[in-house]
């Protein structure tokens, strides 16, 4: 069946209004081409749906019967359409964000609070998890974008630079390291070396560099949460290598931070996102938020925390 929208607001028109010379006023059309669509919509359905008098039409009983039927029909689409500009004006919506544990933590929550301020109908979802699985969230549509880091090329996922993130060493206030300002990589060595799990992106740039610079390096412990790393740091249990701002996931805990040199290490923090989806109003305008300040935020609370 063909019938058209512009035949069923004719429909609608005239039955409301009970002239073929009203509709067309009402619909800024002719009469004759008001009476060529209902003609058309008459055709398709295969009945009548007016009785034409000398002035007036009337339904016929076919047409009392398509009437609430054809108005449901352009509700329902003006439902769909202002639904449709809501979501592109920011009124309503959600998005879905990942971020690792670290960031989840530190950086992410002050970013997703100032796009709320700014677009209090948009519901945001936080999907804090382990670095590995932000892939595959990304790939299984379980969120929209995520903020982590991408150490390989990945032909599905799209990483845009927002940051770079020194590697320090974490260890405990009463450590030897805690009274220096800089610890080289090698210097490491000789120490309780506490890494992330194999499958973590950190985890393949930390043993990359010990290698290079001691290669029987051979680490302590493996975790898989930067948390419980420095829980076991706090207990004297080793020392670790973790972002800068890992130290604000546990500001009671009496841990410093330490510049590494000898290399000095950077990750770059990305936006990443699916190659093959297009993102939604909302999370676009989310990606454009934390890529115009998350800079400006994560310096802040590394003041904050210095």
């Amino acid at each position: 069946m063909n019938v058209t929208l512009r035949q069923i607001r004719a429909f609608i028109a005239v039955a409301d209004l009970g002239r073929f010379n009203l509709a067309a006023n009402s619909l800024g059309l002719t009469q004759p081409a008001v009476s060529i669509l209902i003609r058309e919509l008459e055709a398709e359905m295969g009945v009548s749906l007016f009785d034409r008098h000398t002035r007036m039409v009337s339904l016929t009983a076919i047409g009392q019967e398509f009437l609430p039927q054809a108005r449901k029909v352009l509700e329902d689409l003006e439902l769909a359409t202002r639904g449709v500009r809501d979501s592109a004006a920011l009124k309503h919506g959600r998005v879905a964000v990942a971020a690792s544990i670290v960031l989840a933590a530190t950086i992410v929550p002050p970013l997703l609070a100032r796009f709320l301020e700014q677009h209090p109908g948009v519901a945001v979802q936080l999907h804090d998890m382990a670095e590995e699985r932000i892939r595959m969230a990304l790939k299984g549509g379980q969120v929209d974008i995520a903020i982590g880091t991408l150490v390989d090329d990945d032909p599905e996922i799209k990483a845009t630079p927002v940051i770079c993130d020194r590697l320090m060493v974490t260890c405990r206030a009463d450590h030897p390291f805690a009274r220096l300002k800089q610890v080289r990589w090698q210097d490491l060595a000789k120490e309780r070396l506490i890494v992330l799990a194999a499958e973590n992106p950190l985890r393949e740039i930390v043993e990359r560099t010990m290698i290079r610079v001691a290669p029987a390096f051979r680490p302590s412990y493996e975790v898989r949460f930067s948390t419980t790393a420095i829980s076991m740091i706090s207990a004297g249990m080793g020392i670790s290598v973790l972002p800068e701002n890992s130290r604000q996931l546990a500001p009671a805990v009496h841990v410093r931070t330490i510049e590494l040199v000898e290399p000095r290490v950077t990750r770059e923090i990305s936006i990443l996102q699916h190659r093959q989806r297009s993102l939604s109003p909302a999370a676009q305008r989310l990606r454009e938020l934390i890529l115009t300040n998350a800079a400006a935020i994560r310096a802040a609370h590394l003041e904050t925390d210095a």
